[in-house]
């Protein structure tokens, strides 16, 4: 399986966008945004739409439409008083509407609607491959640095202004790190993986866990190992390897509650 150089970089794409995407998935979790990673997904689709109509750089075109969407649906939200959730579901609606007027505009190009939803990791490359790395790295630099800062907005914001912990400018650069999280994974993860990546490892790991850290830990080893043995499954059995991954990893979720039933006995 090896012996091909775009195997190799399809594993390690794998590996990377699991991991990647697990590191935020506890605080995803903790503050019921699951709705937030889904929609922003679905919001870059507006911005591919955008990027292939005027032909742009996709990627970088698409991270910063959904940066400037996900910074304007919590400015609005705040501003107004709104719910978050709606001002969400209004933003997705409109981008995904907007998404489809754009491709059909867009005569020149077939847009591949499979490849958006269920990602193809096999076509990844190397340069993306360095993007991974060094979203991975931003990640852990901005968990480490800012694990203070991320508590206190995961479980107490308004208790993080009794104690002067300024919350405001982490959940800006949270946000933001979201959004480039989900662009640069839709390519090689798709939206159906990103989301599960965002979801279902933090869910796992909280049913054998219960403090942050070590939910941090735990979820990015299951989105690992769900990766590779999801990719190598894909590869023997000739499945979609997102697909794979995913339903390897709800196996593994559904086990997992026996220990969440004992934990809570």
């Amino acid at each position: 399986m090896f012996k091909y150089h775009f195997m190799l970089n399809a594993l390690f794409g794998s590996l990377l966008s699991g991991l990647s995407l697990a590191i935020f998935a506890p605080y995803v979790t903790l503050r019921r945004i699951s709705y937030m990673g889904e929609a922003l997904s679905h919001i870059a689709f507006a911005g591919i739409a955008i990027a292939i109509l005027f032909g742009l750089n996709l990627t970088f075109s698409t991270l910063i439409f959904v940066i400037l969407i996900s910074l304007a649906i919590g400015a609005i939200s705040r501003r107004h008083k709104l719910q978050e959730a709606n001002t969400i579901s209004i933003f997705l609606s409109v981008s995904m509407a907007l998404g489809i007027i754009l491709i059909s505009v867009s005569k020149n190009y077939s847009f591949d609607l499979a490849s958006y939803l269920f990602g193809n990791v096999l076509l990844i490359t190397g340069s993306e491959l360095y993007s991974l790395i060094i979203l991975n790295i931003l990640n852990l630099t901005f968990v480490l640095v800012f694990y203070k800062e991320l508590f206190y907005l995961t479980y107490n914001a308004e208790m993080a202004k009794v104690f002067r912990i300024r919350t405001g400018l982490v959940n800006q650069i949270f946000l933001i790190l979201l959004a480039a999280n989900i662009v640069i994974n839709l390519k090689s993860a798709g939206i159906i993986l990103v989301t599960a990546q965002l979801i279902l490892p933090a869910v796992i790991a909280f049913n054998f866990v219960h403090t942050l850290h070590r939910a941090i830990i735990v979820s990015a080893i299951v989105a690992f190992l769900s990766a590779f043995i999801g990719f190598y499954l894909s590869f023997n059995l000739n499945l979609p390897t997102g697909a794979t991954i995913v339903l390897f990893e709800a196996l593994i979720y559904f086990l997992s509650l026996s220990f969440r039933g004992k934990n809570n006995a």
